[in-house]
C-alpha cells in the first residue's frame, strides 16, 4: 500500500516512510493516514526490520493537517473524516521498533505533535516547529496535551500549544524536544551515517530496551489519544473553528 504522497521503503534493516508531497509541503490527507498507519503495521511486524524512519522530500518535513477546501468539504460532511489521525497516532504508540525521525524542513501541527512519540529526533538546522492550534480554534493532539510538558516543562509546552510561538531547531535542541541538529547542507549526508552505525546495534536489545523504556507510558499515551481525538471533534464541529479554518484555508487558494 504506497501512494505518490507517501513512500513505504524497506532498506535493508531498516524501514522508511517518507512524506511525499512537496508541491503541498507535505501535508497529510485522510487516504494517506490510511497509508502511514499501514506502513508502520508493516515495519512492526517484519521481523528483519529494527528501526522505523521518518522524513520528507523537498523544503518540508510534513506542513501537518490538509485543510484544502475539498478536505473541509469532507470534515463538515462527516467530522470523524477529520480524525483519520487517530489511528496513526495509535499505530506510533503501539509500535515495537525505535522510531528515528529525521527532521529535514519545517513540522507543522501533527507532523510536530507525533515527535514526541520517536525515540530519536534529529533536525536540520532549517527545520521549525509550530503548533497553529488557538490560531484555527483547535486543540492539542498527537499526544502533545501530555507529551510536550513531559519533555519540554509546562512553560514551553505552552509557549507552542497555547500561544502557537514557532520553536526553531537550536532552541527545540536546547528545550530537549530533539536530540541533534545538523547544518542543512550536510543533513542527507550526516543522518546516512548515523543511520548506518545504528544498524550495527544489536536488533533485539534494542527493539527490548525499547519495552523496558515505555513500559508505563503505552497505556496512557493511548488514554491521551482517545481524550485529544474526542475534544478535536467537539471543536471542529464548533462554528468558530470551522469558520477560522474555512477564512484561512480557503481563501489562501482563491
Amino acid at each position: 500500500m504506497s501512494s505518490e504522497g507517501i513512500i513505504l521503503e524497506k532498506r535493508g534493516k531498516t524501514y522508511w516512510i517518507i512524506f511525499n508531497r512537496p508541491k503541498r509541503r507535505n501535508a497529510i490527507n485522510g487516504q494517506l493516514y490510511d497509508i502511514l498507519a499501514e506502513g508502520l503495521r508493516q515495519a512492526n511486524d517484519d521481523p528483519d526490520v529494527m528501526m522505523t524512519i521518518f522524513t520528507g522530500t523537498g523544503d518540508f518535513y510534513s506542513s501537518g493537517n490538509d485543510f484544502s477546501p475539498e478536505q473541509m468539504a469532507l470534515i463538515a460532511e462527516n467530522p470523524d473524516n477529520g480524525l483519520k489521525w487517530k489511528h496513526f497516532v495509535h499505530q506510533l504508540i503501539a509500535h515495537k521498533k525505535p522510531l528515528i525521525a529525521l527532521v529535514n524542513g519545517p513540522a507543522i501541527g501533527i507532523a510536530c505533535t507525533t515527535l514526541a512519540i520517536f525515540d530519536l529526533v534529529i533536525a536540520s538546522d532549517k527545520a521549525y516547529f509550530l503548533c497553529p492550534f488557538t490560531e484555527f480554534g483547535i486543540c492539542p493532539e498527537g499526544t502533545s496535551s501530555l507529551t510536550f510538558a513531559q519533555l519540554m516543562g509546562h512553560t514551553k509546552a505552552a509557549q507552542m500549544i497555547l500561544f502557537a510561538e514557532k520553536l526553531n531547531a537550536h532552541d527545540a535542541f536546547t528545550a530537549g524536544f530533539v536530540a541533534k541538529v545538523i547544518p542543512d547542507h550536510k543533513f542527507r549526508e550526516e543522518t546516512e551515517k548515523l543511520i548506518q552505525k545504528y544498524t550495527n546495534l544489536s536488533a533485539s536489545s534494542m527493539i527490548l530496551s525499547k519495552s523496558m523504556m515505555r513500559r508505563n507510558q503505552q497505556k496512557l499515551l493511548a488514554e491521551t489519544n482517545e481524550y485529544e481525538a474526542e475534544t478535536v471533534k467537539e471543536r471542529v464541529n464548533s462554528d468558530e473553528t470551522m469558520e477560522l479554518l474555512l477564512n484561512r484555508f480557503a481563501k489562501s487558494k482563491m
